[in-house]
């Protein structure tokens, strides 16, 4: 989009005629915190919920993007999903171990989103139209989760079918940005359903900066298609069953010729909800999960004018999941009991290269069961208190590891059969919310959490550029004990939270570089392997506001202070004491917005990151950088709505990477998109 074009739909944004009225704003109700509704300030956790009205007025074209002004919310690398590689979209929140594998736990309408084979998370599988509202729960959430509940939960709430309806948003914008979503609905007595289809497409941009640019450097663009399909039969109030599927394709370029990655994924989720007589409600859920993932990887000239060939892999995946749970009221207490079970399959199927040439094939990976237990008490004596005791039992088994090299390269047998690892682990929690007035509440919780590592972590060999991180089948699931305290505190239009939280991680899982070469590592690359580190602690402060100084005006901010650091590495002393990659001391945002329907809506977010490292030695600083977004739009009609949104309005040149041959990745310059709205 032309700055000329864009001039032309704020003209008309500003000019159009429109007629709307303003919804009143209710408390949202929540499940995330302790898996049974609850209304939001009942929870006794540190929750944040995005609305559809805050989702629908952001700038952001994907979901990590609009999640970036959640405190303590982060990626592994700084950039967005729709020009990062999926294995740099693991999600981290509070500053816990950020990497590939996310430390926190994603949800889609309770479903595990997170990659079963890597645990990063595909961020734009899930278009933003078809969201109703994204519960964050930060703070150890495993007593009634499970896996990767480390440092919280995200829970995406889609939206229901009621009536019949269409939904349809098409925009157009700089580096020949399509997007065309439509979402239609229909409700026909019992029967509710809903059909999506979404394309976007991107040119992208480059992601080497222009100092460090060579002939090998292009454009880092992106393509996916989603369709989503949900069916229900709601019998009666105390009675429903659903179907979901989902198809996702996506198509990157990864800033060079010759580096590109391919992923189609499927899933079905079949479930029912029921009540009884007795007042008890049960849920019960199965789904799977089935995709192929390619990537290429290229070795590079030091001044970026050629590049070969280094690495073309391929990772098919399966998984099928089911969980069950039982919640039932008995006088001042809700009881909640279940168990879930995951099973997943996934190997890496490689060919390597040496210096543009075919070498040898290496095949990896290996099958993981993952079930568990869990009950939870949440208890209220008395209407000002309200206490939550949950436990926890999993059991985790990772079984038929193997790898097979052909010819094996110098050190490696050609084929290698890992032993079976399996662990049992307990996960308690314990939390209490106290109403101590009508306007002020006090949290405080007490938890501990784990994480396997994936079949990734165990088998897969990856590189970045000319740094190689090597996998480690000796890798321990990882635990963690915290706790957090905070305040809410409301005074008219003005309400405050503010939290201090406290985590220890042992054997934190981490990208180690070695002073020895493996033999994955060819001669002239970085070596680096995951690896546990003993301890890690992780502790900070977190804050958010929101002001309502009149009826169209809303101000939100957020800020979060973190200290994360590793205390005891054994192996690698020279870890001791620094801190952990991938994680700022400090991040902010601050969101303005005017709401009028009679005139326009308007939202501008300031959003600041502090300096952190890209690498475990904290040798490859990444500076602070702060980016200024703006959304407007006007209705034209009841069912019409024009918009802009315009990412990094002052075109600020950031850092979202560095390696250790000195090349510097950087984030999206200036972006602007314009569209349209349609309901019926």
């Amino acid at each position: 989009m032309t700055r000329r074009g864009l001039v032309a739909v704020l003209l008309l944004i500003v000019a159009a005629p429109a007629r709307a009225q303003e919804a009143e704003r209710l408390e949202p109700v929540v499940v995330t915190a302790t898996r049974t509704e609850q209304r939001l300030g009942e929870t006794p956790a540190s929750v944040t919920v995005l609305t559809r009205e805050d989702i629908s007025r952001t700038a952001a074209q994907s979901l990590d993007d609009l999640l970036r002004q959640v405190p303590g919310f982060s990626l592994f690398r700084r950039s967005s999903s729709l020009v990062g590689h999926p294995t740099t979209q693991g999600v981290s929140l509070r500053g816990i171990g950020p990497s590939g594998a996310s430390r926190a736990l994603v949800l889609l309408d309770g479903v595990p989103l997170n990659d079963p084979f890597g645990g990063w998370v595909y961020w734009d599988r899930v278009p933003l139209q078809s969201i109703e509202q994204v519960e964050v729960v930060r703070g150890g959430g495993a007593s009634v989760w499970g896996n990767y509940a480390l440092g919280g939960v995200i829970n995406i709430v889609t939206r229901r079918p009621t009536e019949r309806a269409a939904f349809l948003e098409g925009s157009y914008g700089t580096g020949d940005t399509v997007h065309a979503d439509l979402l239609l609905t229909e409700a026909l007595g019992p029967f509710r359903l809903s059909l999506e289809g979404s394309y976007f497409s991107t040119d992208g941009y480059k992601v080497v900066s222009a100092s460090r640019r060579g002939a090998i450097d292009v454009d880092a663009g992106s393509e996916h298609v989603t369709f989503n399909g949900r069916a229900e039969l709601v019998l009666s109030p105390d009675l429903s069953v659903f179907v979901r599927g989902t198809y996702y394709e996506e198509s990157r370029d990864n800033g060079t010729r010759l580096q590109i990655n391919h992923t189609d994924a499927g899933s079905f989720a079949t479930g029912v909800r029921a009540r009884t007589g007795d007042g008890s409600e049960w849920i019960a859920t199965v789904f799977t999960d089935v995709q192929a993932f390619r990537s290429t990887f290229t070795a590079q000239a030091s001044d970026r004018s050629s590049e070969t060939l280094a690495l073309d892999q391929r990772v098919p995946t399966t998984s099928v999941g089911a969980a069950l749970s039982w919640t039932r009221a008995v006088g001042a207490h809700r009881l909640l009991a279940g168990t879930d079970f995951r099973w997943i399959d996934g190997e890496t199927d490689e060919r390597v290269y040496a210096a543009g040439a075919f070498a040898r094939t290496r095949v990896a990976g290996g099958e993981q069961q993952l079930s568990g237990l869990f009950v939870q008490d949440v208890y209220r004596p008395i209407p000002m208190l309200e206490l939550v005791a949950g436990i926890r039992g999993d059991y985790w088994r990772a079984y038929n590891g193997f790898r097979r090299d052909t010819p094996p390269p110098a050190g490696i047998p050609a084929r290698q059969t890992y032993s079976d690892i399996d662990r049992f682990g307990v996960s308690p929690r314990v939390a209490a919310v106290v109403h101590v007035t009508a306007s002020t509440d006090v949290r405080a919780s007490a938890y501990q959490g784990f994480r396997v590592p994936t079949i990734n972590e165990l088998y897969r060999v990856f590189r970045v550029r000319n740094d190689v991180t090597a996998a480690n089948e000796h890798l321990e699931p990882e635990r963690l004990t915290g706790g957090e305290a905070g305040v809410e505190q409301r005074w008219g239009p003005f309400t405050g939270r503010a939290t201090a939280f406290w985590n220890e991680v042992a054997d934190l899982i981490a990208n180690v570089t070695l002073t020895t070469r493996l033999p994955d590592c060819p001669a002239g690359t970085t070596c680096r392997q995951r690896q546990n580190l003993d301890r890690a602690r992780i502790r900070g402060v977190e804050a958010e506001l929101e002001v309502r100084p009149a009826r169209d005006w809303r101000i939100i901010g957020g800020y979060t202070f973190t200290d994360a650091t590793v205390l005891d590495a054994p192996q690698q002393v020279a870890l001791e004491g620094k801190r952990l990659a991938q994680v700022p001391r400090h991040g902010a945002s601050v969101t303005v917005r005017y709401d009028n329907p009679a005139l326009l809506t308007a939202a501008a977010t300031v959003r600041f990151v502090g300096r952190q490292f890209e690498d475990d030695l904290n040798t490859l600083p990444l500076g602070s950088y702060a980016l200024v977004d703006l959304f407007l739009s006007r209705r034209l009609a009841r069912w019409a709505e024009v918009f802009v949104g315009i990412a990094n309005l002052l075109d600020t040149t950031y850092t979202t990477g560095r390696t250790s041959e000195g090349v510097v990745s950087i984030g999206a310059p200036f972006r602007a998109h314009g569209g349209v709205r349609l309901s019926f």
